[in-house]
Order: C-alpha cells, then sequence, then structure tokens
C-alpha cells in the first residue's frame, strides 16, 4: 500500500501525528500533497514532554518532519480492499483481447531472422562475416 493514497483516502479522517522531535499532533486531515505536508483541522498538540496542550483551529506540518502517521484501521481495510479491487479489476482487462497471432507467450519460439533453418540460433556473428 502506499502511503500517498492511503492519505488521499483519509482526508476528512481523524489522524495522530508524531514528529521527529516528539511533538504530537491530534486532527482531521485537511489536505496532503507529494511531498507529504499535512494540513489538520481541530487540532490538539502535544508538547514533546508530554506536559503542554493546545488547541488549535488549523495547523500545516512538514512533510519531512513527519516521524510516523496513525489513522484509523477502518480506513486501512477500506483502501486495501478497494486497491485489491481495482488490481482485479486491471487483471482481466489486460487478457480480454484476443490476437489471429496464436500463442505468444513467453514459450513461444522466437520470430523472423533469430533461428536460421537448421543451424540453431545466431551467436555474436553479425551479417555478412561468414564462416
Amino acid at each position: 500500500m502506499l502511503p500517498l493514497s492511503l492519505l488521499n483516502a483519509a482526508q476528512n479522517k481523524p489522524m495522530l501525528v508524531e514528529l521527529k522531535n516528539g511533538e504530537t499532533f491530534n486532527g482531521h486531515l485537511v489536505n496532503c500533497d507529494n511531498f507529504m505536508n499535512i494540513t489538520l483541522r481541530e487540532v490538539y498538540q502535544t508538547s514533546a514532554e508530554g506536559d503542554r496542550f493546545w488547541k488549535l483551529k488549523e495547523c500545516y506540518i512538514r512533510g519531512s518532519t513527519i516521524k510516523y502517521l496513525r489513522v484509523p484501521d477502518t480506513l486501512l481495510d477500506a483502501v486495501k480492499e478497494e486497491q485489491n479491487r481495482a488490481r482485479e479489476a486491471g487483471r482481466s482487462a489486460r487478457g480480454s483481447h484476443v490476437s489471429g497471432t496464436g500463442a505468444r507467450g513467453r514459450g513461444a519460439p522466437p520470430r523472423g531472422r533469430g533461428m536460421v533453418r537448421g543451424a540453431g540460433p545466431m551467436r555474436g556473428r553479425g551479417r555478412g562475416r561468414g564462416m
């Protein structure tokens, strides 16, 4: 599971963010970008020592300062199921076309000039070099 796909699915959901310096933020995810910078609303910030608390209306957290994120388990399950459904849909769509060339999978013999009749595959000899 990719972290950014999980974050995109977590919009408007509660989450806990711990920074590398030990501070924690509990709030609802408003937005995130490709650098994992996030915006939270209705935030409770806790100091690294755990002795001070602040209530913030909204805050912005730079992605490079984040140690970890914690999201609800139900969200993890929902994203996993969605990815499995997308993967199955991709598998069924890829093999659905029919071509008239016959079996051309991994085990099929090569075509064209790769094989000379009765001589086996050409190994390292270019055109016009003779024996």
